[in-house]
């Protein structure tokens, strides 16, 4: 039986007309809107329920909202990245994924029980509140976001991009709609906006249950459960280090400068491209997996320059929008001339991004993720370091360079694994045009005046010569 099938029929190999361009590219396209959404989504709410609510209220909110963040990884333990592999590469294939998606559900279960029992320890302790009603939600909430994850992968492995977004939908667009709903009709406080959030996750989760239930039928095994275990768990730090690398830029500029709602700003407009990579990162990682041994590195440099001048055209808009954005994100009060270098510095860990999510495609396959427990958190403990010492001199700047620092130091890091690990290591492609590109619009953003009226037109104007020059010959490759 052909592992990632349950033998009812033959899929079309890797590299087949059922892996074609176009469509991985819907599937990217799809998976790329159900990304964004979320974080439309979230600039609609978030100044509506910062408004709704006290001060007070609102940081309970926000203090929620980083527990089930960083909760959704404990909970979880890595376990997506296992169940994706065991659907495409594992022996049990589809019913050993299927099977790894119940058992990672009933762990995370435990998990979350654990948490809620030992919150009046845990809580003053490490969030220094006493543990209430408010933390607890957040803990259920993370226990949905955390089976809705490993749904998510087992739905990856099997390319159902639509239930994908379908189920982020419920817990980042249900959830926080009802919570906004239910603070206007009066009830205004953090405890019911998070009992909201955390019903939309739990409403997620037990449907994403049921789609891998109707699915097919399951194969469980205390060997594949260990088995990905080992290969998932190595990733939980990695995964906490990507989230902590913001949170730790934030906490020295606050501390150094005394900006840290300023480099907060800064960061999240710098990341944004980031997040098309995530998304594009659903459709590319199990292409990558499904292609033959013989030929995955040529379908890994090809795929990587296709994913470079997608992301090096939005990074090149960010940039020179990035005087627009700061203006939207903030008031006049903030230091605009500061920010602007800084977001086109932080953009470029976006680039970066895709060097090291291709390396890390081959660690993957190679089933050797341990090296990511340390290789993430090396790398952004460095650029922690690497603004500590800078901000002091070069300000705002040192925070959005540092931040790129650590994506480049993550990209160098996993390639040097891959290469050691991996039975043929591969080479990163230059695509020194689509970085020449790039570059010359992160200078264009920081010498071009940042007045508005015709200033806006060119930085348009140059916007959209940067993505036709690097996305006009993806037409062709599709077409093709």
């Amino acid at each position: 039986m052909t592992a990632g099938h349950d033998g009812a029929g033959v899929e079309p190999a890797a590299g087949t007309t059922g892996d074609s361009p176009r469509r991985v590219a819907s599937r990217a396209a799809i998976y790329t809107a159900g990304s964004a959404a979320p974080a439309v989504a979230s600039l609609v709410v978030i100044p509506l329920i910062t408004r709704l609510l006290s001060q007070r209220e609102y940081d309970v909110v926000a203090l929620g909202t980083v527990v089930v963040q960083v909760g959704v990884i404990l909970v979880a333990l890595g376990m997506g990245a296992a169940i994706t592999r065991e659907y495409i590469l594992g022996e049990a294939g589809a019913r050993g994924a299927r099977g790894l998606v119940v058992q990672s559900s009933l762990i995370s279960v435990l998990v979350a029980g654990l948490a809620l029992a030992l919150g009046p320890l845990w809580g003053p302790a490490v969030l220094g509140r006493p543990w209430d009603a408010a933390l607890a939600l957040a803990v259920v909430a993370s226990l949905g976001g955390g089976v809705v994850i490993v749904v998510q992968a087992y739905l990856r492995g099997a390319e159902r991009p639509v239930p994908f977004v379908l189920l982020a939908a419920g817990g980042t667009l249900v959830g926080p709609a009802v919570g906004l709903v239910v603070v206007l009709l009066g009830q205004r406080t953090g405890t019911a906006y998070l009992a909201a959030l955390a019903a939309g996750y739990v409403l997620s989760a037990l449907a994403g249950v049921a789609v891998t239930l109707r699915s097919g039928p399951r194969d469980t095994s205390w060997v594949g459960l260990r088995r990905a275990l080992r290969l998932g768990a190595p990733t939980v730090p990695h995964q906490i280090a990507i989230y902590v690398a913001i949170a730790g830029l934030v906490v020295v500029a606050d501390r150094l400068l005394d900006a840290g709602g300023t480099a907060n700003i800064v960061l999240t407009l710098g990341a944004g491209a980031t997040v098309l990579t995530g998304a594009l990162n659903n459709a590319w990682a199990p292409l990558i997996y499904k292609e033959p041994p013989a030929t995955r590195h040529a379908r890994l440099t090809s795929t990587t320059r296709v994913i470079l001048r997608v992301v090096g055209a939005l990074v090149a808009a960010v940039c020179l929008a990035a005087p627009l954005l700061v203006q939207i994100a903030s008031p006049p009060t903030y230091d605009h001339e500061a920010m602007v270098p800084a977001v086109v510095l932080a953009s470029f860990s976006a680039v970066a991004s895709v060097y090291y999510l291709a390396s890390s495609h081959l660690i993957l396959v190679r089933g050797r993720t341990g090296v990511l427990s340390v290789s993430t958190p090396a790398a952004v403990g460095l650029g922690i370091v690497a603004a500590v010492l800078a901000a002091p001199v070069w300000g705002l700047v040192a925070v959005g360079a540092s931040y790129a620092v650590m994506y480049l130091l993550l990209a160098l890091f996993t390639t040097v694994a891959q290469a050691v690990l991996v039975d043929r290591p591969w080479r990163p492609p230059l695509a020194p045009v689509t970085l020449a590109v790039v570059v010359a619009c992160a200078a264009a953003a920081v010498l071009l005046p940042t007045a508005t009226g015709w200033w806006t037109v060119l930085r348009a104007a140059v916007a959209l010569l940067a993505a036709a020059v690097l996305l006009a010959p993806l037409r062709t490759a599709l077409r093709r």
